[in-house]
């Protein structure tokens, strides 16, 4: 998990990020308010998601998830959390 000091950022600046990370696929809101997801033709799912069980702690406004990414899990086979103050 790395989080971003990223408090000069708009929210659109990082749902345009996210969108970015999950390139023609756009983001969809999820049945839960604040939850934005892409599943890609490669099996990756990009979250963009307002929601967190550590905001208190990492102070983080939104959370970008990549699963199941090939090219990540040459790396690690964990989901990628890149959180943004």
């Amino acid at each position: 998990m790395r989080v971003f000091k990223s408090e000069a950022l708009t929210d659109k600046q990082i749902m345009n990020y996210a969108q970015q990370l999950a390139g023609d696929v756009p983001l969809k809101e999820t049945r839960t308010p604040g939850v934005y997801m892409a599943e890609l033709s490669d099996g990756t799912k990009v979250t963009l998601r307002s929601v967190s069980s550590s905001d208190q702690v990492t102070k983080a406004r939104w959370t970008i998830d990549i699963d199941k990414n090939p090219s990540l899990r040459e790396v690690t086979n964990k989901k990628v959390e890149l959180k943004f103050r």
